[in-house]
């Protein structure tokens, strides 16, 4: 209001000016024309000339004058409503220099910091109230999380250059409802479980008992199980569950190490000597529901290659295992075994070559599941090689009589080197007889082969760094040897081979002696499956009188063995432990699995443990008579394998160290701290 007057009485001002300027001129043209002698029409041209340059400079003040209250009235305006708006936002905002000196904040600002006034916080350094130098925040990219007054904010800081120096707006971002619900979301979301009855129907059919009233059972335990952690529990196939249940009851599970493991294995079906296992993959790993389901079938995968009565939890940062304690016999069925036989055959036809490849010091089992699989493969494929150590005891004890009869054999079997020079973008490797990439024949052919086939029948020790093609891990089966000699069986008949899949005596032998060798001659781990493959293998010609040959022990293997039994020292009463310096050659490590063969003999003696230094490495060997899981033992130090027999090499030089560390691994499985 005050400005509108200001410019009315300048404008009057005006007004007053250019009439009075008119009368003088006038009053000047009218003497002019009265004194002297010219012409009126002149003078009247002249005062009007000279009058309208007058007034066109008085409209030109007037237009500039009303131009400048206008700017200032617009400026007022517009700063009065910016500092309005920064006053009432709701964030807190303040004005400080670079080094944190607070000229002025808004009212947000003093409610947080409890002050009454702009002068309670004027001059106060923000680095000291927020706790956070003033030189993070400004310098931050974007957003930087402060705490002020007990509160998390995200702080942004703005500049604003000025003539004398420069100025920083920050404002802050409260996040303390975003954190609670981010909380919120993370303890409610979905864990995903899959849950599967292990061998159920196994045990009905060799056992006297009322399966629905122990299947009854078995599912009412589950039920209470999810109702106590508040999960949500469909049964979607025969003895297969899926559950969902809160992130915030996942910790109680794991403290308890799953104890609904131990309570179903409480489950005694018909006399009351067998009992009911699960196994279990969850999963609380994925963006979305699909991806949590996808992994926790993963999980279940795994769990029941690992060989069951488990739980394989799938986390972002891996996967652990729970429970794995008992022995049990896995399901295992011939037409898995048909459609693995077809699958393989299917990939082998595709690939453009094939590599075949055990683990490293290869014993007569990945030799012979080797032997089978190129056999198979060279039905399909002409381009066929075995990649194994040419100088292995084992290898120089088995084959020469099967390079002998056999010539196409003699460059079947190659090194690394040419391995590695045989790899294309087509290239099919199976792996036999290992799961654990560190410990395969060749880890670089491994690891640059896209398209790999893994038929194994130790424990899965961890997922796949890249997912195979096929996976056939069967822990129930007593070797590798045993699972190719059923594919064998299977695609004899099959369609599309190059030839007829028969096998050589000799190839035979080779398989043969692989079996005898993981069954301890037919006395460990045997199933009708077993026999069934022997029976196979003995209808293609082998021998078993001549397949034991390949087992006689030199004399230099004989001293070692005899070595490694006179350090034998007993462990918490039913374990033996030997130690011994091995002769630096592969025997050594042939020498500690038949010595701890040996001492599960002992009485008394659940479980063995035999270390012989190789080189620059540990190498142990484990047994087990089924009452100790020496495979989970051995994880924990890098190993892997069976139930009852399983094996490690650690990178160590000391054996004493290495000792320690198997101690430890043994105390913490006895005494129930192992998964």
């Amino acid at each position: 209001m005050s400005s509108n007057k200001s410019y009315d009485i300048s404008s009057f001002d005006l007004t007053l000016m250019s009439a009075g300027t008119g009368l003088v001129l006038l009053i000047v043209a009218l003497g002019a024309a009265a004194l002297t002698e010219i012409p009126i029409i002149t003078i009247a041209l002249v005062f009007i000339l000279v009058f309208a340059v007058f007034e066109a400079a008085i409209c030109y003040f007037a237009y500039l004058t009303y131009k400048r209250h206008k700017t200032e009235e617009t400026a007022n305006s517009l700063e009065h409503l910016i500092s309005e708006v920064v006053r009432q936002v709701d964030f807190p905002s303040v004005i400080t220099t670079a080094d944190g000196k607070m000229l002025w904040s808004n009212k947000k600002m003093l409610e947080l910091c409890g002050a009454a006034n702009q002068m309670a916080l004027a001059g106060k350094n923000f680095s000291v109230m927020s706790g956070v130098p003033m030189s993070e925040i400004i310098t931050a990219v974007g957003k930087k999380v402060i705490t002020v007054s007990g509160k998390n904010f995200y702080a942004y800081s703005y500049l604003m250059e000025a003539p004398d120096r420069d100025y920083w707006m920050t404002t802050l971002e409260d996040r303390s409802e975003l954190e609670a619900l981010e909380v919120r979301i993370d303890r409610e979301s979905p864990v995903v479980a899959y849950i599967s009855v292990d061998n159920l129907e196994e045990l009905a059919q060799y056992v006297q008992g009322s399966y629905r009233e122990a299947a009854a059972e078995v599912e009412e335990i589950i039920t209470e199980w999810a109702q106590s952690i508040g999960g949500l529990l469909r049964e979607y196939d025969r003895e297969k569950y899926l559950l969902l249940f809160p992130k915030d009851r996942l910790p109680d599970c794991t403290e308890s190490k799953f104890d609904i493991l131990d309570r179903i294995r409480e489950v005694r079906f018909g006399d009351g000597s067998m009992s009911v296992t699960v196994s279990m993959g969850v999963s609380n790993a994925g963006e979305n529901f699909n991806e949590r389901s996808a992994n926790a079938q993963s999980a279940l995968e795994t769990a029941l290659q690992r060989g069951g009565d488990q739980v394989a939890l799938r986390k972002e940062d891996g996967i652990e295992f729970f429970g794995g304690k008992t022995k049990i016999n896995q399901k295992r069925t011939k037409v898995r075994a048909r459609v693995i036989s077809d699958k393989l055959a299917e990939h082998i036809r595709a690939a453009g070559n094939v590599i075949v490849m055990g683990h490293k010091s290869p014993d007569f089992d990945s030799i012979g599941s080797c032997i089978g699989i190129a056999r198979l493969a060279l039905a399909y494929n002409p381009n066929v090689k075995i990649v194994v150590d040419k100088g292995n005891p084992n290898f120089k004890c088995c084959t020469p009589k099967l390079i002998e009869a056999m010539p196409e054999y003699e460059d079947i079997f190659i090194g690394t080197a040419r391995g590695l020079d045989m790899i294309r973008s087509d290239t099919l490797l199976i792996m036999t007889d290992v799961n654990n990439m560190k410990i395969v024949e060749s880890p670089d052919i491994a690891a640059n082969v896209f398209n790999t086939v893994i038929i194994d029948h130790h424990r899965k020790i961890a997922e796949f760094e890249r997912e195979p093609l096929i996976a056939y891990i069967e822990p129930s089966a007593s070797s590798a040897s045993e699972l190719v000699s059923e594919i064998l069986e299977i695609s004899a008949l099959s369609q599309g081979a190059l030839g007829s899949i028969r096998l050589s005596r000799h190839e035979a032998n080779v398989m043969l002696a692989g079996i005898m060798l993981d069954t301890k001659n037919f006395t460990r781990t045997t199933s009708e499956r077993t026999f069934s493959a022997a029976l196979y293998l003995r209808g293609a010609g082998a021998d078993p009188e001549f397949a034991r040959t390949f087992f006689f022990a030199d004399l230099d293997s004989f001293v070692t063995e005899s070595k490694l039994g006179s350090e034998v020292r007993l462990y918490r009463d039913r374990i033996a432990i030997t130690v011994c310096e091995g002769s630096g050659t592969p025997d050594d490590r042939i020498a500690a699995s038949k010595t701890a063969d040996t001492l599960l003999t002992v009485q008394n003696i659940d479980a063995a443990f035999v270390l012989i230094r190789t080189d620059d490495q540990i190498a142990i060997s484990a047994r087990s008579n089924g009452k100790i899981n020496v495979q989970l033992i051995l994880e924990r130090i890098g190993g892997g394998g069976h139930f009852d027999s399983a094996g490690a090499q650690v990178k160590n030089t000391v054996s004493r160290e290495v000792l320690e560390q198997l101690r430890g691994a043994i105390d913490a499985y006895l005494d129930g701290n192992d998964n």
